[in-house]
């Protein structure tokens, strides 16, 4: 899946059959790439203060 863009073809197909709109999909979807920059970040923080 793209973090950029999450509207492949699949995701979209899905979103169709669920009949829920791609506004909805997109409200969900939107806190995911915060939520993962912020556990690299963290990662990385902690990785750097290993060495």
């Amino acid at each position: 899946m793209s973090l950029r863009v999450p509207a492949t073809a699949v995701t979209i197909g899905g979103v169709g059959a669920a009949r829920t709109g791609d506004d909805t999909h997109l409200r969900s979807v939107r806190p995911l790439p915060a939520i993962l920059a912020a556990l690299i970040r963290g990662f990385l923080a902690l990785g750097a203060g290993w060495t």
